[in-house]
Formats: structure tokens, C-alpha cells, sequence
């Protein structure tokens, strides 16, 4: 493995809508691949070659930078996987998170809900949960799970949210979130515990 394996292996993540395969020990590789730029520059440094160092310094930047892409790319694809139930062949530690995610999802702890939740209002002030505005408000109670890729998205109260990648989960607004599920783009799920 090296930077020219991490550029081709984001390329291949960016163009495919499934995770790339991937060998078992590529995280195991990626963190070889660190500690051999570590050692490198900390030879250059003990000899006293102040520019090789700083090129395997800027090596191990590049690498990280590299893999945080790709990791972010996998994990939207991963957190889709687990709600299709798709089975897909993953590195050891993917797929643990794979089994986490499912296994959340099947314990209930996440429904989906097509119907918006009843009001919530605040016990002390009997006031309308939504009135009181997000900081002290009550907690959370749905999010949005984003099935496209999506622009940023103006919201009647002039607030911008996005962009949004296919997979993520996002709080939105109840008139955003409803339009986005009407379109097809998003599903609400519920997060009550």
C-alpha cells in the first residue's frame, strides 16, 4: 500500500455506489504504512535531513487525508447497507460495524415512522415543545435519512441545511423533512427509545 493505492482506492469509492472490495488486513496495511513513514522521518531526523523528514511528515498528512475520505465514503455506504440488509463482503472491522449498526436497527431502537410524532410538549410550562426553540428544547425525536445526493436546501425560516450525501442522517425541519420524503429523496425515522 501506498499514496498512489489510497488516491486510486478514493477514486474507485467516489465512482461506485457499493464499498470497493477491500483485503482483510487493509486497515492493518494503512497503519503499516504509517509508522514505516513515522520511522522514515524520525531516521531523517536523527540524520540530521530536515526536507526528507518534512516530506515523510507531509506523506503521513497526505495518507491520513486520504484514508479519512475514504472511511467517510465507506460509512455512508455501510449505514445504507444496513438498512437494506444487503450483503456485501467487508474488511473485519466494516463489517463489526455492519453487525452494530444492523443490530441496532433490529432491536427497535430506530423505527421507521412514516407518520410525524404527536406533539411534544414541556411537563413544567405545558408550552409547545416547538416553541421553545432548539437550545433547552426537547430532545430529538426524529431525523431524516438522505437516499440521494442533495444541493443545499433553503428553508422557509431562511436557515440553510446541506449538502446532504446519500446516507446521511440528518435533523431537519418538519416541513423540510416532509418534503423530502414526499419527493422520494429521504425517510424519516423515529428515535424514541
Amino acid at each position: 500500500m501506498d499514496i498512489v493505492k489510497l488516491r486510486e482506492l478514493l477514486e474507485s469509492e467516489l465512482s461506485s455506489e457499493e464499498p470497493v472490495r477491500l483485503d482483510s488486513g487493509f486497515y492493518n496495511d494503512f497503519r503499516s504504512l504509517i509508522k514505516a513513514y513515522e520511522a522514515r522521518a524520525e531516521s531523517s531526523r536523527s540524520r540530521g535531513e530536515s526536507v526528507e523528514e518534512r516530506l515523510y511528515l507531509e506523506r503521513i498528512k497526505i495518507a491520513e487525508h486520504l484514508i479519512k475520505e475514504i472511511i467517510r465514503l465507506r460509512l455512508h455506504k455501510i449505514v445504507e447497507l444496513a438498512f437494506k440488509g444487503a450483503p456485501v463482503e467487508l474488511p473485519p472491522e466494516e463489517r463489526d460495524l455492519l453487525l452494530l449498526i444492523k443490530s441496532f436497527l433490529e432491536e427497535g431502537a430506530v423505527k421507521l415512522a412514516p407518520a410525524p410524532p404527536e406533539e411534544v410538549k414541556d411537563v413544567e410550562t405545558n408550552e409547545k415543545a416547538e416553541e421553545r426553540g432548539p437550545v433547552g428544547g426537547p430532545p430529538i425525536t426524529h431525523a431524516y435519512v438522505v437516499m440521494s445526493d442533495l444541493p443545499s436546501i433553503m428553508a422557509p425560516d431562511m436557515q440553510q441545511y446541506g449538502p446532504m450525501r446519500s446516507g446521511d442522517m440528518v435533523v431537519l425541519p418538519e416541513d423540510v423533512g416532509r418534503v423530502l420524503v414526499e419527493r422520494k429523496v429521504a425517510f424519516r425515522i423515529s428515535l424514541r427509545f
